[in-house]
């Protein structure tokens, strides 16, 4: 529906209650009739029509319900009769001017689903008897259902199609060439606007386990990045079954992701991203509402991974050797994804809806010790393994390992806990006092330095994060007393 349409079924909506106004004051032979609406909310009577052949009558727009005798009378539900004098002074009624003609009063509540939410009066200076114009007043409130209820499938109509347009632009946002980390984003975005009480997270396969890299930057009490996926969790299952699950949460049951995410309310609605039958990642979509996952919502969010997942298999080249996609050939995640998880936890907390982030770069001690020992296929398998066992979530903290260059990885970790990167780099530590066991069997000393920053409100953007986390990283290497320096 176009907005002329719209603005046309509101004008004649209006005109049909001034036409059934008007009929029922000369059917009932009353000097004037009028109708208000009841707006609870903002505590106002609103005027909408009024039937009158008097010369001395004048209505405002909208009154304060303490400024109108009808206040005492709103929340009627049978029709009350009035005498001017007697129930109710001359005085207070405020819409003649110079005398007042009336002298019996029938106010007619309207109720719709179970509140009364107009009244309309008529004004008559002879009595006006009730039981004779009974079929008249009947006529009328049923005309007055009917055309509401009409009036409101239509607009309801028109709002269905807003969000079926919405959902074509949310379509084309996603239709374009773009990175594939850029891609997933983006999807999240749009997905969000979908998820009014909840959110929407992206889990990846990566470090040789499977956490939260990313969650949409309006998502509400997402979980922490870096939570590492369990069994027995709704996005277990539809990874494990190949197709979208949704579930509803009884009693904390089933989980979405993790024993240790917070409480689990609502439903779920896990969709798993295949490429060329490879899981690659699940988007987990949470509400408190279980009735936001309409059928047709589950299909938008479903169709939006779909596309994305496309446009991202489009932009492959044939041949390509490392089609993960969004972690770097050592199993580490690539910086497009952790920079955006940055990026979104700065503006998470400028609005005071994130939690304790920090950000940091690690490496180990005698790098040019290990290039000259070491072949160069053993140092790429090196890699991997440093990655897969730096692995915050192994040490039971949540966060995730990233590529920022060889042998120097990126951390992101997410936690209440104050202490958590000081806790893993102790873990780490404790882990590699005999020595560290690489895949191919051998055993070999080594230990990290790190420097590391938490997120905060004074930072931009992350580049700037990843320009502090450098320079602690500097002088922890510079420094041979200090392991682990913050910024």
């Amino acid at each position: 529906m176009s907005l002329d349409r719209q603005e046309k079924a509101l004008r004649e909506f209006k005109q049909v209650i001034e036409d059934l106004v008007h009929l029922l004051r000369t059917s009932t032979k009353s000097e004037l009739a009028y109708m208000c609406w009841v707006n609870h909310s903002r505590q106002q009577f609103v005027w909408e029509t009024n039937s009158s052949g008097l010369p001395n009558v004048m209505f405002q727009d909208r009154v304060a319900f303490e400024r109108h005798f009808l206040n005492d009378y709103k929340d009627i539900e049978e029709i009350v009769r009035l005498v001017v004098g007697e129930d109710v002074s001359k005085a207070k009624l405020m819409h003649y001017f110079e005398f007042v003609q009336a002298r019996n009063l029938l106010i007619i509540p309207f109720i719709n689903k179970g509140e009364t939410v107009a009244l309309t009066v008529l004004e008559s200076e002879k009595e006006l008897d009730q039981e004779a114009i009974h079929d008249r007043i009947a006529a009328y409130n049923n005309a007055l259902v009917n055309v509401l209820d009409t009036y409101l499938e239509v607009v309801d109509l028109h709002e269905q199609q807003n969000e079926w347009e919405e959902y074509e632009k949310s379509i084309d946002k996603l239709d374009r060439r773009a990175h594939r980390s850029e891609l997933m984003g983006l999807m999240l975005e749009e997905m969000q606007k979908y998820i009014p009480n909840g959110g929407v997270s992206l889990l990846s396969k990566g470090m040789e386990s499977w956490n939260v890299v990313l969650n949409a930057s309006q998502s509400q009490n997402p979980p922490n990045l870096g939570l590492r996926m369990e069994q027995k969790s709704v996005a277990y299952d539809a990874l494990e079954k190949g197709h979208p699950i949704f579930t509803m949460h009884f009693n904390n049951n089933p989980r979405r992701i993790a024993a240790a995410e917070k409480r689990t309310e609502g439903a779920t609605f896990a969709i798993p991203v295949l490429m060329e039958d490879v899981r690659e990642v699940v988007v987990v979509c949470y509400d408190n509402d279980p009735l936001t996952f309409k059928e047709s919502t589950k299909h938008k969010l479903s169709n939006l991974a779909r596309i994305a997942t496309l446009n991202i298999q489009s932009s492959f080249s044939k041949g390509d050797e490392h089609r993960d996609l969004l972690t770097h050939k050592y199993g580490a995640y690539i910086p497009e994804v952790w920079e955006a998880a940055l990026n979104n936890q700065l503006e998470r907390q400028r609005k005071g809806m994130a939690g304790q982030t920090w950000f940091g770069l690690i490496t180990p001690e005698d790098v040019s010790g290990m290039r000259s020992k070491f072949r160069l296929d053993d140092l790429k398998r090196m890699q991997s393994d440093f990655v897969a066992m730096l692995n915050p979530s192994n040490f039971g903290i949540p966060g995730y390992i990233g590529f920022h260059a060889d042998y120097v990885y990126a951390f992101v970790i997410e936690s209440d806990n104050e202490e958590a990167v000081t806790e893993w780099m102790e873990q780490l530590k404790s882990k590699l006092d005999g020595g560290f066991k690489l895949s191919n069997g051998k055993y070999i000393d080594i230990a990290f330095r790190a420097g590391y920053t938490m997120l905060s409100t004074q930072t931009a953007n992350a580049y700037q994060v990843v320009e502090k986390a450098k320079k602690a990283l500097s002088e922890a290497v510079n420094n041979n007393e200090m392991e682990l320096i913050e910024a």
